[in-house]
């Protein structure tokens, strides 16, 4: 290996991620011998990027683990006492939840920067505002759809979810109708005024079972679901505000486009 090599080797940022979400940033930007560790979740299955954690450490963001494992920084959105772990000299890299794509972008500069990696963030920087120039392309839709949860809830403004939805060219019913954020839903005020098309997410994620009780698998609405048009997303392209919230809006987008044949 040359001296330039081993320099550049020696220079490395070493990447101990905190939390699952920022374990997408870390496994998309750093090299594989960054990875101090990943959190304990990088290979469920709401982990977008779950088979590139494969043969990578995981541990919990505890300062003992971070320590022992000679990390220079801790990536996280959540993750971790980000005060303790500060008191105790470590580089914390908090990035905020995203509700729009600018901030989704921000994030990823942020955390590339950090890793001194600024390139690939601003490739992938590139390749999110490419893919949102060609949804834009397609123009918007007549159809305006509802987001549900096994939980019960929707999503409205202040949601990535309704940045999702404005993506794809798809009105946001709840946001339409002046919610915000995670309000639950009405299954009466829905069974009368059903939406056009609709947006489920999780129902498939094994997290998720503990919900199955809830509102959303009430018999008339699991009815309304059978007779609407929709799309099921999987759990891994929701479950963080990321350059993959883009797989959501392009498969609304194709979904929609499909229901209208």
């Amino acid at each position: 290996m040359s001296l330039a090599a081993l320099s550049a080797l020696a220079a490395a940022v070493r990447v101990f991620s905190a939390d699952y979400c920022a374990d997408q940033l870390t496994l998309a930007l750093a090299d594989r011998d960054q990875i101090a560790a990943l959190s304990v979740d990088a290979a469920k299955d709401f982990s977008y990027l779950r088979a590139r954690a494969e043969g990578l450490p995981r541990a919990r963001a505890e300062a003992e683990q971070v320590v022992a494992r000679r990390a220079d920084i801790v990536l996280r959105y959540w993750g971790g006492d980000a005060a303790r772990l500060e008191r105790l000299g470590v580089n914390v890299v908090s990035l905020g939840y995203a509700a729009d794509f600018d901030a989704i972008k921000a994030n990823v500069m942020r955390a590339a920067e950090a890793m001194g990696q600024r390139d690939r963030g601003a490739a992938l920087v590139a390749s999110i505002d490419q893919r949102l120039q060609a949804l834009v392309a397609r123009g918007p839709t007549s159809t305006s759809a509802l987001y549900v949860t096994p939980g019960g809830v929707t999503a409205g403004k202040g949601t990535i979810i309704d940045a999702i939805f404005s993506a794809a060219g798809v009105a946001n019913v709840a946001a339409e109708k002046g919610l915000s954020y995670w309000p639950p839903l009405s299954a009466e005020a829905l069974i009368a005024d059903p939406p056009d098309f609709m947006v489920t997410g999780f129902f498939s994620a094994n997290s998720e079972r503990v919900d199955h009780w809830s509102m959303a698998r009430h018999p008339a609405l699991t009815r309304l679901l059978a007779a609407t048009p929709r799309v099921d997303l999987d759990a891994d392209v929701l479950s963080c505000p990321l350059w993959f919230s883009l797989d959501a809006a392009e498969a609304i987008r194709n979904a929609v486009e499909k229901a209208g044949d």
